[in-house]
Parts: C-alpha cells; sequence; structure tokens
C-alpha cells in the first residue's frame, strides 16, 4: 500500500482546485466570444439620422428636348394638330438651331454657333443669342421680330409671341464678364405680342404681360397681366381722313 500524507493530500486538491478552476476561466472565456442564439447583434441607426442625397438628375438630352418642343406646338398651336404638320412650323426649326448653337457655345465653339445663330435668324426671322438659356417645353408662335439677348434666361413652359424683345437698356460694358444686362423670365410666363423686357428685370412665374407692353421693373408671382402702360397708349392716334 502506498501511504498518503497530508503532502501529497495537499497536493491533489491544489492541483485538482487549479484545473477546475482554469477550466471555468476558459469557460467564461469561450462564453465571451459566443454569438447570442438570436443571431447577431445588428447596429440600430438613430431615428434622427439624415436621408441620405438624391441621386443627381442626368442632363437632358438634346432630342428629348428637341422632342418636347415639337409636342409643344401640337399641344399649344391649334393650326398644326399633328407631328408632321409641326415640322413645318418656323419657329420650331430656329428653336432647334438656338439649342444647337447653345450647347456648341458652352462647348467654346463660338463661332460654329454663330454660324448657327444667323442660319436660325435667315430661316425663321427670330434673333436668339447662342449664350442665351432657354427651358423646355418654349413655344414661340410665328416667331418673326422676336429678340433675346445674350444673359437673358427663359424658364420652363413659356410662351412668346412675334414681335417679341427680351433686350438690355444699353450697349455699353458693365465691366463683369459674367453681368446680367437682360432679364429673367419665370416658368409658365406669356408675353404678347411686340412687348418689350428690357434690363435685367425678373419676371415671377405664371405672369401674363399684355401685347405691346414695356417693362423696365421685376414682377413677381402670382401670375396677373402685367400693369404697365402699353406702347399704344402712348401714341396720339389722328382723326380718320375718310
Amino acid at each position: 500500500m502506498t501511504a498518503t500524507g497530508p503532502d501529497t493530500t495537499a497536493r491533489r486538491t491544489t492541483g485538482t482546485g487549479t484545473a477546475t478552476g482554469g477550466g471555468r476561466n476558459r469557460g467564461k472565456g469561450a462564453g465571451a466570444g459566443r454569438t447570442p442564439r438570436g443571431g447577431p447583434v445588428k447596429a440600430v441607426t438613430p431615428a434622427h439620422a439624415p436621408a441620405p442625397a438624391p441621386a443627381p438628375a442626368k442632363p437632358l438630352s438634346l432630342l428629348r428636348q428637341i422632342r418636347e418642343d415639337l409636342d409643344t406646338v401640337v399641344a399649344r398651336d391649334p393650326s398644326r394638330p399633328r407631328r408632321r404638320e409641326a415640322l413645318l412650323h418656323s419657329p420650331w426649326h430656329g428653336l432647334v438651331l438656338h439649342r444647337l448653337a447653345h450647347r456648341l457655345h458652352r462647348a467654346g465653339h463660338r463661332f460654329s454657333a454663330g454660324l448657327l445663330t444667323l442660319a436660325g435668324r435667315l430661316l425663321s426671322g427670330m434673333e436668339i443669342h447662342p449664350a442665351a438659356r432657354i427651358g423646355r417645353r418654349a413655344f414661340i408662335d410665328h416667331g418673326f421680330g422676336v429678340v433675346i439677348g445674350e444673359t437673358a434666361r427663359v424658364g420652363d413652359d413659356v410662351t412668346l409671341y412675334h414681335g417679341v424683345t427680351l433686350g438690355s437698356r444699353g450697349w455699353s460694358h458693365t465691366g463683369a464678364p459674367d453681368a446680367r444686362r437682360h432679364p429673367v423670365i419665370g416658368d409658365d410666363v406669356l408675353i404678347g405680342v411686340g412687348a418689350c423686357v428690357l434690363g435685367p428685370v425678373t419676371i415671377g412665374n405664371g405672369n401674363r404681360i399684355r401685347a405691346h407692353s414695356l417693362v423696365l421693373r421685376d414682377l413677381p408671382a402670382p401670375g396677373r397681366t402685367a400693369r404697365v402702360s402699353p406702347i399704344r397708349s402712348l401714341v396720339h392716334h389722328s382723326r380718320s381722313t375718310s
């Protein structure tokens, strides 16, 4: 028989306790690294987190813009009820050439843009500077005598009749290359026959400007008829000789 002494018992007891304690510690360490039964913990997004920024709108293609202008002729000109007939609308031809010239001008091809502007003037009777910006679905009726200056800005769904001038008040340079000398026309504006909007004025959305009016000041929205003195009221009509 092997004698069992107190020292041997103590060593066994100590060894057993150490092994058990180490196993418990290892078990705790393994348990700390385990994934909960419900699955991985997902990060909670706070309610006040900003929404993701919307994707930038794609620029409108030239062909789509020209097609919109053609459909606008069909929609607003009773004498052109079909696309085939709207293709003969001469102001639409001038507008197409202007949109081409505008893109060339922005790309730095100023001479080519000028040639297209000249062709548009000969074809439609309109003079639109290639730097002028014209929005979507523009409608120009008849077109003869329409003049739109270099720094003019025209919004969407605008209607211009013949003889309309969007010009400046003088020929002198202001010194700043990007200074605005011509009017800004808002969306859904109608400008009557022979009306003149001169200078760096702003016409609010939805305004209706009477024929042969002279506008030299801003016209805010909503769209009411411009209360300006028409040119014809400044002319003294002579009596009929008949």
